[in-house]
């Protein structure tokens, strides 16, 4: 099976990371029968009754779906499927609008750590069933990496279908390094090694200064340092009811690379300087940033390389903190189906959506990771290699291995983000208006309050 896996995998890589054709001429050049309606198990035929499938879909992967859609409904010609979406910054607000107004759709995406009250407010369907009978989907649920089974369950019932697996790792421009002397990065960093080596990257001023890294200017782009200290901002990481933002090792985490490297330091560009895209990794003039797979194509890939527009790069693991462990930030991210007359034909578009064939060509058209370890191995790690220069693209394997999720519960985290901590937090320690120490602990108390109102209810 392994073998066959792996030559299936290569003539994709070939035919698709290597330029050569559209999705659809990856699928024809994987033999076998079309899928039909029965999704990846190809097992069961469901009804020919016609089928309307609304779909809401997250901005930037409509190509992707667009493809996926015209393939599945070739073959199962009485599916209609009807796709919408919408930007990320407002996705949410979009399909609450349509649930408000009695315009639910029958699948919809959604990120690890957002579906969660949704589902509490019984939006969505449990799949456990569906799940439990399509053996393909035993190598997509793997709980025994922790982030999966948070991102995907609840209350012990199966909610999310992943279609990538999402975790964010070093990225480091070669030439940057080259021209500083400096060596690259290895997994044995540490956080010492990292900001030495952003201070050994930084040179020049005005126009010309190289930035050595880049801060990500949000919480959760640093829960990583946060939780390589060892401690996190709750209790629990599932349904918290404490906010511990204000720890010490947190506080001081925040401080160094919310503010320190930026104003103090110098070794990272302000906001200003990175408007209008003139100062960033891919232009040539930061050293390091804070990424995830979907950054690969704007640093080096086929188009910019005929443009001679590439920047060579590669990716490591995040530095070493005091937490042994070494957490990473990750999270499973796809698909959910809302109740309604048609969850049974939403599972068999969204089971083919997520299963090897559609998973295949999602990650090919978006270049994000795809939902299971055998996919990402033999598949995703040599086609990113090729295609886009990344030799050490084996790294997102281990950091999702050793990743965590933000925080999940009734409570979504983009709710404790836009009213308590960056209000009230990173708002004004990225202005240099105030220090860590200085907001924290209203940061704890806004979050706390949160919470409180949320579990009273």
């Amino acid at each position: 099976m392994t073998q066959e896996v792996e030559n299936k995998f290569s003539r994709r890589q070939f035919l698709v990371f290597a330029g050569a054709g559209s999705a659809a001429i990856v699928l024809a050049s994987c033999g076998g029968s079309e899928p039909d309606a029965s999704g990846s198990s190809g097992s069961e035929a469901a009804s020919n009754e016609p089928v309307t499938l609304e779909f809401l879909a997250w901005g930037g992967d409509e190509g992707a779906y667009e493809e996926l859609i015209a393939t599945y409904t070739e073959a199962n010609p009485n599916v209609t499927v009807n796709l919408a979406s919408s930007p990320g910054a407002e996705f949410y607000a979009k399909l609450n609008t349509l649930i408000a107004g009695g315009e639910t759709p029958n699948l919809s995406s959604f990120q690890g750590w957002e579906w969660q009250p949704f589902f509490d407010k019984g939006v969505l369907a449990d799949i456990s069933d569906f799940v439990a009978a399509d053996s393909y989907f035993d190598k997509v649920y793997d709980d025994d990496i922790e982030s999966i089974s948070v991102s995907t369950l609840r209350d012990g019932q199966r909610i999310l279908i992943p279609m990538q697996w999402g975790t964010m790792l070093m990225f480091y421009s070669k030439p940057v390094f080259d021209a500083a002397g400096v060596d690259y990065p290895t997994n044995d960093w540490t956080m010492e090694d990292f900001v030495s080596i952003a201070e050994q990257l930084t040179s020049g001023d005005g126009a010309n200064k190289i930035f050595g890294t880049w801060a990500n200017g949000s919480w959760f782009r640093d829960i990583h340092y946060i939780r390589s200290t060892g401690k996190q901002e709750f209790d629990d990481i599932v349904d918290p009811k404490q906010a511990t933002f204000n720890q010490p090792e947190i506080v001081e985490a925040i401080q160094l690379v919310a503010q320190d490297l930026v104003h103090s330091m110098g070794v990272a560009p302000s906001a200003a300087d990175t408007e209008g895209g003139a100062v960033a990794i891919e232009s040539g003039n930061v050293g390091m940033k804070y990424e995830g797979a979907w950054y690969m194509p704007r640093m080096n890939s086929p188009e910019l390389r005929e443009e001679g527009n590439e920047t060579e790069f590669d990716v490591v693991l995040m530095p070493q903190g005091a937490d042994g462990g070494r957490p990473h930030r990750g999270w499973s991210e796809g698909l959910a189906i809302p109740n309604s007359d048609n969850v049974d034909a939403a599972w068999r578009f969204a089971s083919y959506l997520a299963g090897e064939e559609g998973n295949t060509t999602y990650a090919t058209i978006t270049g994000r990771i795809p939902n299971n370890a055998e996919l990402v191995e033999n598949f995703w790690v040599p086609a990113v290699a090729e295609r886009f220069g990344a030799e050490n693209a084996a790294n997102f394997i281990e950091a999702f291995k050793r990743s965590e999720v933000d925080v999940v519960g009734g409570i979504s985290r983009s709710q404790f983000w836009a009213e308590a901590v960056k209000p009230i937090g990173y708002d004004p320690i990225i202005a240099n208006d105030a220090t860590a120490a200085e907001v924290m602990p209203a940061v704890d108390e806004a979050v706390q309050a949160i919470l409180d109102e949320f579990w009273a209810s």
